[in-house]
């Protein structure tokens, strides 16, 4: 009832032209009405943090503007609603359940205290402290979640929502898709129950069986195919670069992420050996920086691309970055380094991805008698089991030496 008086009252103020009512102000200001409960929240905190200053600082002329703190700017900055004519988000806004109480009650008691900007900065916490395309997988998976849950009924709990939402992404999702939704939500929420938990295992599990029936064995390229890719090169910028982004990734067993980043200030040859500083590594989130060292004749084939390549682009001065875009000297993203990989082994008959060059190699490396921990290092794997899934059956990795595996292929 009381509701139906204020709607009332407010479109007589409307209709007489003393105020204009929106839903999406450019501003929260006092002179626009706020038309539900989330935008007079925010008008309320606005309105306080002005009164609150002008309070404090009787001084200031309040004709020409009310000047605020630093604390008290970021407060209003968050509160205002410009973001391309939706609410601009706040640094929490992405939590959910228990985890978005928490802020709501902090938020509440940091008003107060004027010490919203640390309110911010907390929320961005968990976003800065996970890899910008870990955060984007995520936020795209919670949105996905939460479109899907848009027509279940409201009694239904957040984990009862995600469970069936898990379930109806299995019919058409791989396991790898699910176990990254089942993080996500987790990240947003304050996880799931013992038993809940237990069941979103078991979906993953399950659809992990399911693939293992029908999954091909993974692509690896060979060494051959590398020379074949050299050899084919044509006296052009763009042949030659193409060549060398198969030929430095296989190699230097680079993701696609880390020859985009690649700078010639990066690459460095002594003798018959190349070393690449690999600026930030999947791995290596706070970029302290590592190196591999590859094998690399002096005067062999790849070594002439190489410097031949690196000749033309001493031509573009100013540009550092390795692999660049022909026609407008841009640095390739990850997706045109992996695109390039794709076409070029194509061309060389092989149906294989970037990933496939780094898969190949470790496994060269193998068979080639270098041992477990030596590859890992120079794959820059973080753990045993990663580098496990990379690797194929080898006699030499089951201690077969050179003689024997001579005496079995002579026998």
């Amino acid at each position: 009832m009381q509701r139906a008086v204020h709607r009332e009252e407010l479109n007589k103020l409307v209709e007489s032209g003393v105020v204009v009512e929106t839903v999406s102000p450019k501003v929260v200001s006092s002179l626009h009405v706020a038309v539900n409960d989330e935008a007079i929240r925010r008008q309320r905190r606005v309105s306080h943090v002005v009164a609150t200053t002008i309070k404090e600082h009787p001084e200031i002329d309040t004709s020409i503007g009310v000047p605020l703190s630093k604390g008290s700017r970021n407060h209003v900055q968050l509160e205002q609603m410009s973001f391309n004519g939706f609410e601009k988000p706040r640094s929490w806004d992405w939590h959910e359940g228990h985890k978005a109480a928490f802020f709501e009650s902090l938020v509440e008691e940091a008003e107060r205290a004027g010490l919203m900007h640390l309110v911010d900065s907390l929320g961005k916490a968990p976003v800065e402290a996970r890899a910008v395309s870990t955060m984007k997988a995520y936020a795209g998976e919670n949105q996905r979640r939460i479109n899907w849950s848009k027509s279940l009924p409201a009694s239904l709990s957040e984990e009862h929502r995600f469970t069936l939402y898990l379930v109806d992404r299995a019919m058409s999702a791989g396991s790898s898709s699910l176990a990254k939704a089942a993080a996500a939500f987790k990240l947003a929420n304050d996880g799931l129950s013992p038993f809940a938990s237990q069941l979103v295992s078991d979906v993953i599990k399950a659809q992990r069986r399911k693939e293992s029936e029908s999954r091909a064995q993974p692509t690896q390229v060979s060494v051959n195919t590398v020379s074949k890719i050299v050899d084919m090169v044509q006296d052009d910028e763009k042949s030659e670069r193409n060549a060398l982004v198969v030929t430095l990734s296989f190699y230097g067993l680079l993701r696609a992420e880390e020859a985009s980043m690649l700078k010639w200030s990066d690459v460095h040859q002594s003798g018959n050996m190349l070393k690449l500083k690999i600026r930030r590594a999947k791995n290596d989130q706070l970029a302290r920086g590592r190196e591999t060292f590859c094998d690399w004749p002096e005067g062999s084939k790849r070594d002439c691309l190489l410097k031949r390549f690196r000749a033309r682009a001493s031509m573009r001065p100013g540009l550092d970055f390795v692999f660049q875009n022909i026609l407008n000297g841009t640095k390739l993203t990850p997706s045109a380094i992996s695109g390039i990989a794709k076409d070029t082994l194509a061309a060389a008959g092989v149906s294989a991805t970037h990933h496939s060059l780094r898969r190949g190699r470790a496994n060269h490396l193998q068979q080639s008698g270098v041992d477990f921990q030596a590859i890992k290092e120079t794959c820059r794997w973080r753990s045993d089991a990663g580098l496990r899934c990379y690797l194929s059956d080898s006699p030499r990795a089951q201690g077969f030496t050179v003689t024997e595996l001579g005496d079995e292929v002579g026998g």
